[in-house]
């Protein structure tokens, strides 16, 4: 499966196929106690996921919640040194990490998953190419590309 994450600035996202249609999207919902929620929709605007920073600063963090429960926290672990952002769920973790920010590895319990690759656009904006391997794929995998925005920042750009 291979996705296009672009930001649409705002904290919202636009995530197609290579065939451009669009799949899902992400948007900034409200603030709880000064933390951003981001939440990621299907096509036909169901909410599927909810994100929620639960650290600013250098080294970001997230949760992301699946039907009003904690399914998997997301940590920046490094920004400059081989940069990496874990996943850890109740049975999964997942690791996207590499030597720049503009080409990184998704890895499933340490087999390799997929990759994360950053694309500048004409207007100096990033674009992001998430390519995930069927056997891993699943709904919350777009929210890796949008931690890894969040994460990162401006370095990607």
């Amino acid at each position: 499966m291979e996705l296009i994450v672009i930001p649409t600035g705002g904290g919202k996202y636009s995530i197609t196929d290579t065939k451009d249609r669009k799949i899902y999207s992400v948007t900034k919902k409200r603030k709880l106690v000064g933390n951003p929620i981001t939440t990621l929709h299907d096509a036909s605007g169901y909410e599927l996921y909810t994100m929620i920073r639960t650290e600013a600063g250098k080294r970001p963090s997230f949760q992301i919640i699946f039907n009003d429960a904690l399914f998997m926290r997301v940590k920046c672990r490094s920004l400059f040194v081989d940069p990496c952002v874990l996943f850890e769920g109740e049975t999964l973790s997942y690791e996207l990490k590499g030597r720049e920010y503009k080409h990184l590895q998704l890895r499933c319990q340490g087999e390799l998953a997929g990759e994360l690759v950053t694309e500048i656009q004409p207007n100096n904006e990033p674009k992001y190419r998430l390519t995930v391997d069927d056997r891993f794929y699943d709904d919350y995998i777009p929210l890796f590309a949008v931690a890894a925005d969040k994460c990162f920042n401006g370095t990607n750009k």
